[in-house]
């Protein structure tokens, strides 16, 4: 592969409106908030905070499987001078359950062990040294029963259970149509079956964080995607009231999702709360690999039947998932994965029945995507499949049964003019067109193949609620303090909530500060996953902003006498849409909000317009808006190693609108580079349970090296009334299509079908010398 990334200049492809060709913040490439503390070095991350007094914290965890605790003894640990405490279950003065939707794990284990490396103890010492020695002194005695390291065993009546009285995580059936009798009735039937892997985030920076237990108040400093629910769990677990404790996301060096769950916040307060000391808990990469969640491995058999002309009739689909140990964000990702199996098409017949166990194995939680990224790598290779039998052109047969604007999706939600699938296909057609050269082969011993992917995406919670809050405060001198809880991991929210801000209040982005993620002093946010936090924390940002500008707009009305809606808050200038030189400068505005006793104050929250589903069929509305991808991607296969080198992506994304435009362009490169990477390379490695790869050098990544000529095209659908100045979301979505596509290019290149991920060079290997 290339060594560097190139992204070339791409085609913006955009449906307009008046008002979004007037936008005078939203839509630019502004500098991130973060950048300059970033790039200088100065950013303090989780584990660079220190404290006076401070102790270090670490956790005792199992080395068996499945079984329980017949001793337990801490006294040689104890007898370390330098080791503080050592804490167990007993120690726990509330709750010991801890769990985004379902109250499931321990935070140390009180009844039996469920997964190498269940937190048993934890220990507080005087020095980084003194901890490690009272770890290796603990001694504890198990008694090993048989692991469930399957789904398969796992549903086996005999199987022992891992929870309560069945190994049954969740099970989804939705229906929509007579998928028995249209089967009879189609021209072309499709059968196959799909498998991926368990991943791991592999974020760069290792779960960390610091308690601090003063004058009553529990302050948790940590690694987070959602520092509310970090707070919540807390104090549950201390028998605190919420506003007791205080819950701050510092800079936070990646998550992808597994940061949503409770890695150190609990233990390290629990250590503090004992103590009255500081405490900071570091993971290594080993520990942090080996416990965080990961992506949930998944088998899928399909069954898609069409009209000789290409047209989808019907698909029925198999998931099966393996949840691990724990439910973490299981629940979710079964119900996403089962709304989103049929993929952007509209299919009038519909059957999906998933089912997901608990394990003994590692547990599976939310990872970029929740189950979408799984199921598109099966409803896509029907897609490629069937074009291939039809021998139709493969972005053809998507427009031919795209979703568009009136299109009923599978739960029978009929969708609005928001919907830009269409044009990101026909914008990858176009762009391949004039960019790709003839698909040959550089040298006699490779293969060159080009293959494509789609996909849709709800926006935020499936069906559920999940609001999200803002508060804005315009001060004297014009400058504006916003408060919002998202937690900015790196994706940006913060420079994109100041941009909504700013565009909203007729200010520059520069005069928006951002206070985020500090349950002490912002409102709820809600979760950073989903692709939510653009949509639903900024609809929040724009309401509150609106709510002060109401205000101000009150107060200009007034002293410019013009009517309310005649007036135009642009580039800190107030003034008529009807006569431009009647206006007021924004400070010379605060002073008139002064001399009249006036504050602009602005609150807002937003959930999304959604409804539950039906549990018997699933029919509702999950989502208020989806997001759109289509993708191609070229590649070349070398025969004789089996190394693949991925030479170009075109990826075209419908994210409504573009708050900031070369942010979603990076959003789209890195997610072209993590996709590449889950079909080609990525897989948790496990023996008896436990991981064998949780480092780098035996986790394989596609880094920067592997980049291939990237070309991203934005395209803006506009969204209707939905969202901030017509906002999606395009984080998770920027990772999908490149997965399917890709394999759907190495089996083209090799003529091939492999239909289980990843494709490493020893697979591509062994198909080889069997034909």
């Amino acid at each position: 592969m290339k060594p560097e990334t190139k992204v070339l200049e791409q085609e913006k492809l955009e449906v307009t409106s008046a008002v979004q060709a007037s936008h005078a913040v939203l839509g630019k490439s502004v500098v991130k908030k973060d950048t300059m503390e970033k790039v200088r070095g100065t950013a303090r991350f989780a584990a660079d905070l220190e404290m006076p007094n401070m102790l270090y914290g670490g956790v005792f965890r199992s080395t068996i499987t499945a079984g329980y605790i017949k001793s337990f003894d801490p006294s040689a640990a104890l007898a370390i001078p330098g080791v503080a405490c050592v804490l167990t279950s007993k120690d726990i003065p509330g709750k010991n359950r801890i769990g985004i939707i379902l109250k499931d794990e321990p935070i140390l284990v009180d009844d039996k062990i469920r997964r190498y490396g269940d937190a048993i103890a934890v220990v507080a010492a005087e020095t980084p040294d003194l901890l490690e020695d009272a770890l290796a002194a603990i001694r504890v005695e198990y008694e090993e029963i048989e692991p469930v390291l399957s789904v398969e065993r796992a549903a086996q009546a005999d199987a022992p259970k891992i929870h309560g009285d069945t190994n049954v995580h969740q099970s989804k059936h939705l229906e929509h149509g007579n998928v028995d009798e249209v089967f009879a009735k189609c021209d072309i039937i499709i059968e196959n079956d799909y498998e991926t892997p368990m991943l791991s985030h592999m974020f760069i920076e290792p779960d960390s964080g610091l308690a601090s237990y003063e004058n009553g108040i529990m302050t948790v400093y940590a690694s987070t995607q959602n520092p509310h629910y970090d707070r919540g769990e807390v104090a549950a677990m201390l028998n605190f009231p919420n506003n007791r404790v205080s819950s701050v996301q510092v800079t936070t060096g990646g998550g992808f999702g597994g940061k949503l769950d409770i890695s150190v916040q609990c233990h390290a307060a629990l250590l503090s709360y004992y103590t009255n000391r500081p405490v900071k808990m570091v993971r290594s990469r080993k520990e942090s690999t080996m416990v965080s969640s990961k992506r949930h491995p998944m088998k899928m058999h399909y069954k898609t039947g069409a009209t000789k002309d290409g047209k989808i009739l019907a698909v029925e689909a198999t998931l099966l998932g393996d949840t691990g140990a724990y439910a973490s964000y299981g629940p979710a990702v079964i119900t996403r994965a089962a709304v989103h199996a049929a993929g952007p098409y509209e299919i009038p017949n519909v059957r999906v029945d998933a089912t997901f166990y608990y394990t003994n194995n590692p547990m599976a939680g939310a990872f970029r995507g929740f189950g979408v990224p799984q199921v598109a790598v099966a409803h896509e290779g029907q897609m490629n499949a069937l074009a291939k039998a039809l021998n139709m052109d493969p972005i053809d047969i998507r427009i031919l049964n795209a979703h568009r604007p009136g299109s009923m999706t599978a739960t029978g939600q009929v969708l609005d003019d928001g919907v830009g699938f269409v044009q990101c296909l026909e914008a990858v057609k176009k762009k391949a067109a004039e960019v790709l050269p003839p698909c040959v082969p550089t040298a006699p011993h490779k293969r060159r193949g080009r293959g494509y992917g789609a996909m849709y995406y709800g926006i935020g919670n499936t069906g559920l609620p999940n609001p999200a809050g803002a508060f804005v405060e315009v001060l004297p001198d014009a400058s504006v303090n916003l408060m919002v809880g998202c937690a900015d991991i790196g994706q940006g929210s913060t420079s994109a909530m100041a941009q909504i801000a700013a565009e909203e209040l007729g200010l520059e982005y520069e005069d928006i500060r951002v206070t985020a993620a500090n349950t002490q002093v912002t409102p709820e946010g809600g979760a950073t996953s989903a692709s939510r936090q653009t949509f639903i924390s900024g609809s929040a940002t724009m309401l509150a902003a609106r709510m002060a500008k109401a205000t101000l707009a009150e107060v200009a009305s007034a002293y410019l006498k013009v009517p309310v809606e005649g007036l135009v808050f642009r580039h800190r200038e107030i003034f008529s849409a009807a006569d431009p030189t009647v206006k007021m400068t924004y400070p010379e505005l605060m002073g008139e909000m002064k001399r009249l006793g006036k504050l602009a104050l602005g609150c807002g929250s937003y959930n999304p317009k959604t409804t539950g589903l039906n549990p018997a069929d699933m029919f509702g509305i999950p989502f208020e808006v989806y997001s759109y991808a289509a993708t191609l991607v070229d590649l070349e296969v070398d025969t004789e190693t089996g190394l693949v080198d991925v030479l170009n992506v075109i990826s075209a994304h419908d994210v409504g609108t573009a708050v900031n435009h070369q942010a979603v362009e990076g959003q789209i490169e890195g997610g072209v580079v993590m996709g590449t990477g889950f079909a080609l390379l990525e897989k948790i490695e496990t023996k008896d349970g436990r991981i064998t790869n949780p480092v780098f050098s035996k986790y394989l990544l596609a880094t920067s090296m592997d980049a291939p000529t990237i070309y991203p095209i934005v395209v803006e659908s506009g969204n209707g009334e939905a969202g901030p100045f017509g906002a999606k979301g395009v984080g998770e979505p920027a990772l999908i299509p490149t997965i399917p596509a890709t394999a759907d290019a190495v089996e083209n290149a090799l003529n091939i079908r492999f239909g289980k991920l990843p494709i490493q060079h020893l697979d591509i290997m062994r198909e080889l010398n069997k034909k």
